[in-house]
C-alpha cells in the first residue's frame, strides 16, 4: 500500500502527483490512499464518495466531510513521521520518476509505505510520461468531477460552440503568481493580449473565441478587441472547460497542463510574450520535453521546457 501522507502545492500539482501513483500502482499491483487530496476530495466523484481516497476505488467505500478529512490526514502525517511504518521521504534536489529512482526499492511489498516530499510529480515530463499516457484512461475516469461540475462544463461550452468555429482557452495565472519563482511567469494582461492575437491570427478564415479563466477578475476593456467568454469562476469547472477548448494557452502552471492532459488538448506554455505563434507551438502532454534545474533554495529549482 503506498500513502500519500503530505500535501504538494495546490490542486493542478495534486493532481498530478495522484495521477503518478495511480499508474505506478496499475503497474505493480499496488492500492493506492491519498489522505493529501484532502481540500479537493470533495469535487470528483470517485473520491467524494470515499474519504480514504483510495485506488483502486472499493465497493464498500465512505463518504467524507472537511472535518474527517481532516482530522484523517493529520493522522496519516502523525503515523508517517512516527516512525513504526516505512516512510519515504523524497528529496527536492532533483526530480524524482518511479522508472529512475531506487527509491522503489525501499518499497515494502504487503505493508504500508508512507511517502513524504513531492518533487516527484515532476517526473510527468520526462521518464514516466509513458505511464501515464499508458494508464490515461483510467486516471480520467478516476478524476472526473461531479455531475453537477460536468453539466456547467456542458452548458458554457455548449454555448461558446454553438457561435464560433475555435475556442482557445486562456489561464491568467495572476494572484499568486506575483511571487511565485519571484515573479518570473506572472505577465500582465497586456502580455496576454499579445499572445492572444497572435494565436488568433494562427486562423484568418475563422471566428476565434476565447475563454479567459483566472484567478483574479479583470477589466472586460482589455479584451473588448476579441470574442471572449469568462470561464464559471470555480476552480474545478474553469480547470475542465480548458480541457475542453480546441486549444489551451498559460504560463508554466500544472493547472493549465492537467487541462491539457485530461482533454488531450494542445497547450502553449507562455515563455516569450513577444513570440510569433505557430500551430506547433500547441504542444500535447504526451509530448512535453524538458530540463531540471535544481537550486540550493528548493522554491527556486526549475523546469526550463524544450518542447
Amino acid at each position: 500500500m503506498l500513502v500519500i501522507s503530505a500535501k504538494s502545492g495546490q490542486l493542478g500539482n495534486r493532481l498530478f502527483l495522484s495521477a503518478n501513483f495511480i499508474a505506478f500502482a496499475s503497474e505493480n499491483n499496488f492500492t493506492v490512499i491519498n489522505p493529501a487530496f484532502e481540500e479537493y476530495a470533495d469535487f470528483f466523484s470517485s473520491t467524494a464518495k470515499d474519504f480514504l481516497c483510495c485506488y483502486p476505488s472499493t465497493p464498500f467505500s465512505i463518504a467524507g466531510n472537511q472535518l474527517i478529512r481532516k482530522y484523517y490526514y493529520n493522522i496519516n502525517r502523525y503515523l508517517a513521521e512516527s516512525g513504526r511504518f516505512n516512510t519515504i521521504n523524497i528529496k527536492r534536489d532533483q526530480p524524482f520518476s518511479w522508472s529512475n529512482s531506487s527509491i522503489t526499492k525501499e518499497l515494502k511489498t504487503g505493508s504500508i509505505n508512507f511517502f513524504q516530499g513531492w518533487l516527484f510529480r515532476d517526473g510527468w515530463f520526462v521518464d514516466d510520461i509513458s505511464n501515464l499516457k499508458k494508464h490515461g484512461e483510467k486516471i480520467r475516469a478516476y478524476f472526473q468531477p461531479l455531475k453537477k461540475y460536468q453539466l456547467n462544463v456542458a452548458k458554457l461550452i455548449s454555448n461558446i460552440r454553438s457561435q464560433t468555429d475555435v475556442i482557445i482557452g486562456v489561464h491568467i495565472r495572476h494572484g499568486d503568481y506575483q511571487q511565485h519563482q519571484d515573479g518570473r511567469f506572472f505577465y500582465l494582461v497586456e502580455d496576454y493580449l499579445k499572445v492572444m492575437e497572435s494565436a488568433q491570427a494562427l486562423f484568418p478564415n475563422k471566428k476565434v473565441t476565447f475563454l479567459i479563466c483566472s484567478n483574479q477578475k479583470h477589466n472586460d476593456d482589455s479584451f473588448k478587441d476579441f470574442s471572449y467568454v469568462y470561464g464559471n469562476n470555480h476552480i474545478i469547472e474553469d480547470m475542465y472547460s480548458l480541457a475542453e477548448c480546441d486549444y489551451i494557452i498559460g504560463p508554466p502552471s500544472s493547472y493549465s497542463m492537467w487541462a491539457s492532459f485530461y482533454g488531450e488538448r494542445p497547450l502553449y506554455m507562455i515563455r516569450d510574450v513577444n513570440k510569433t505563434l505557430e500551430i506547433g507551438d500547441f504542444v500535447h502532454f504526451y509530448q512535453w520535453q524538458g530540463v531540471f534545474y535544481p537550486n540550493e533554495d528548493w522554491s527556486k529549482g526549475v523546469w526550463e521546457w524544450t518542447h
